[in-house]
């Protein structure tokens, strides 16, 4: 059976919220209240002006939609110092690029409201403005401490299985410094405000460049990834390609999508990854193998240690004392313990 009801739709501004407005339906006009509060579009239901049939009268339903667009929310990572003085940062949001000012005493947590930087909102048709408000970009500042100092206690108060796995770190630098020499290795860690700034500006993939130029890997064919559905933090995948006496290697590396929100999150997991690269390339060679080969799927216990202390090594692995601070959670094969050591004991022997 044909409804009696009819509908009419207006579009109204943020001012008038709560206020009366008039209508002008089939040649009446009619005052109606706007609710004080509509998160996008209402629909109010005026008795008795719909159509006429017999002794029945329907209804008009009034559309109202809110000319409001939409609110983004983005972080932005910046150091103690930098919050507390005052700072310009470029932050990408949607693929778009902004500097925004950082007034001083900014602190962790606090929310700057960039009024029409957000996204329009998309109005069903009935809508029948043209000029439609975008939302506001509400960044939300994550800072960070400007230096992390390794914690370094007595070794007397080891666990027994800590202190064989400290002699391990001692003995396995002094290879690792033997094979490859101390001048191959960076002069400086890679700062954290780098790796900030390189997530602020290009995202995850940002961290990445930025670790692949400092741990001097420009020339590897690697490719990064994310994924939902891995169940490692990070994971580095070899293809070896022959053709004849030429062998040809090339790395796929893929982060855990979980870990994309944290860039010192991004940074430890990527870091670990790459330094797997660095194994494959400059300590574990291996033979060539015919045709193409994907090399393997997880490397033993031995290799994936030896790839943590490469991360120390190549003066990275700040990264992964932040993530432990923050998270309390340990992105790799040693114990938090071991780390803060590992940090302490590689500085010491590349500037001994």
């Amino acid at each position: 059976m044909p409804t009696l009801d009819e509908e009419s739709t207006i579009w109204i501004e943020q001012e008038d919220l709560g206020t009366e407005r008039f209508l002008t339906y089939k040649n009446k006009r009619y005052s109606i209240t706007i609710p004080k509060k509509i998160n996008r579009h209402v629909i109010l239901r005026l008795r008795g002006l719909g159509k006429t049939r017999k002794d029945k009268t329907g209804n008009l339903l009034l559309h109202i939609w809110l000319n409001k667009g939409e609110d983004i929310r983005e972080d932005l990572w910046l150091s103690e110092t930098s919050a507390r003085n005052g700072v310009e940062k470029k932050l990408l949001f949607d693929e778009t690029q902004i500097i925004m000012k950082v007034p001083p005493k900014s602190y962790d947590g606090l929310t700057i409201r960039l009024k029409g930087y957000g996204r329009e909102a998309d109005f069903n048709w009935r809508a029948p403005f043209l000029h439609r408000k975008r939302g506001n970009l509400l960044v939300r500042l994550s800072v960070y401490p400007d230096t992390v100092a390794p914690r370094y206690g007595s070794f007397d108060r080891l666990s027994t299985e800590a202190m064989a796995l400290e002699g391990w770190v001692y003995r396995k630098i002094d290879l690792l410094i033997k094979k490859l020499g101390k001048s191959y290795f960076p002069d400086h860690p890679i700062p954290a405000d780098e790796i900030a700034d390189s997530f602020n500006e290009r995202g995850w993939r940002g961290v990445f460049d930025s670790l692949v130029r400092h741990l001097g890997l420009s020339l590897c064919n690697i490719t990064p990834g994310k994924s939902a559905s891995i169940a490692l933090p990070g994971s580095c995948q070899k293809i070896v390609t022959t053709q004849g006496y030429l062998q040809t290697n090339s790395y796929i590396i893929t982060i855990n999508e979980q870990f994309l929100q944290d860039p010192f999150a991004i940074a430890a997991i990527l870091a670990h990854e790459l330094c797997h690269v660095i194994h494959s390339e400059k300590i574990d060679r291996g033979s060539g193998l015919g045709g193409k080969a994907i090399m393997p799927g997880q490397p033993p216990l031995e290799a994936e240690r030896t790839v943590d202390l490469l991360v120390f090594i190549y003066k990275v692995g700040e990264f992964q004392l932040r993530v432990a601070r923050d998270k309390r959670l340990t992105l790799g094969y040693f114990d938090q313990d071991i780390f803060e050591r590992m940090q302490v004991i590689v500085s010491r022997k590349l500037n001994s």
